[in-house]
């Protein structure tokens, strides 16, 4: 008796042992899998952490980009005003008190282009836009005059051509303004040399078309179809994040509107636009 009770005391202390054998194993396979997971989560972590800021670098981009294009020209307009007004050569008061003027309505225009772009995400939003009547060909002649002092300097000249001698619509004036303005920045950065940017206003049955056409150097046809994306860098690139253009598209096709570019080396180039003339025709 005391031989069987030895054996099954054997029995059970090996059995005791091989069950607390599985157990050790299963939390060490336990402690292993909980491991695992900790270094998949930070590795998810680190990962997020990477693209958020990478994320925040290019809006941060994006909004250094969109202000300047904003400013410059504005800013490069009231100089010059100024220092017209300044030189002494303006005696006609009618003539002085329209530059005081045209500084006051490009200080405005600053001040909106500053608060716009805070929340340029939303002002590009086709429900966010402030629909205003206006005269397009008014507003590009305007902008043509404001721009043709700095042309002039690079010896270019910038006209306008129209088969209407107003044409009302509906439209973000901001928005258009600024279009208006980085084409023509865009065109004077890029021409490579003296000549002509015409702006070609034309009415259509529901829609306005606006072509901003140079005489410079130009880009290769198949260079052309990418202008409009974001940091693109064509081989004329000069400077700058490449924002401009995208910006324009952005903006035309709030619009409910189209653009399209188009150019070729010696050729220059062109950029179409379509608008529609209220936003019921969209």
């Amino acid at each position: 008796m005391v031989y069987l009770g030895l054996i099954c005391t054997v029995a059970a202390a090996g059995l005791l042992a091989a069950l607390l054998s599985s157990q050790h194993r299963q939390l060490d396979a336990l402690e292993q899998s909980h491991r695992e997971e900790l270094a998949a989560l930070e590795q998810d972590h680190t990962q997020a952490l990477a693209e958020m800021r990478s994320r925040n670098q290019t809006e941060m981009e994006a909004f250094r980009s969109g202000l300047s294009h904003s400013l410059r020209m504005p800013v490069a307009i009231i100089q010059g005003y100024a220092e017209l007004l300044t030189s002494g050569v303006i005696r006609d008061t009618d003539v002085a008190a329209e530059y005081l003027q045209k500084i006051s309505q490009r200080s405005q225009y600053m001040t909106e282009a500053i608060s716009r772009q805070f929340s340029v995400s939303d002002s590009m939003d086709s429900s966010k836009l402030t629909y205003s009547d206006l005269d397009l060909v008014s507003l590009v002649r305007q902008a043509a005059a404001d721009m043709q002092t700095a042309a002039e300097e690079q010896g270019v000249r910038i006209q306008v051509v129209s088969s209407e001698e107003s044409l009302p619509m509906q439209a973000d004036t901001y928005l258009l303004n600024r279009v208006l303005f980085n084409l023509l920045e865009n065109s004077l950065k890029y021409m490579g040399r003296p000549g002509v940017i015409t702006i070609r206003v034309l009415r259509l049955e529901k829609a306005a078309s606006i072509l901003v056409q140079d005489d410079g150097l130009g880009l290769p046809t198949e260079e052309a179809t990418h202008v409009f994306e974001p940091n693109y860098q064509g081989s004329n690139h000069i400077g700058g994040q490449g924002y401009g253009l995208y910006l324009v598209k952005r903006a035309i096709e709030a619009h409910g509107g189209m653009v399209y570019a188009q150019s070729a080396p010696g050729r220059g180039m062109g950029i179409s636009m379509f608008l529609p003339l209220s936003p019921k025709a969209v």
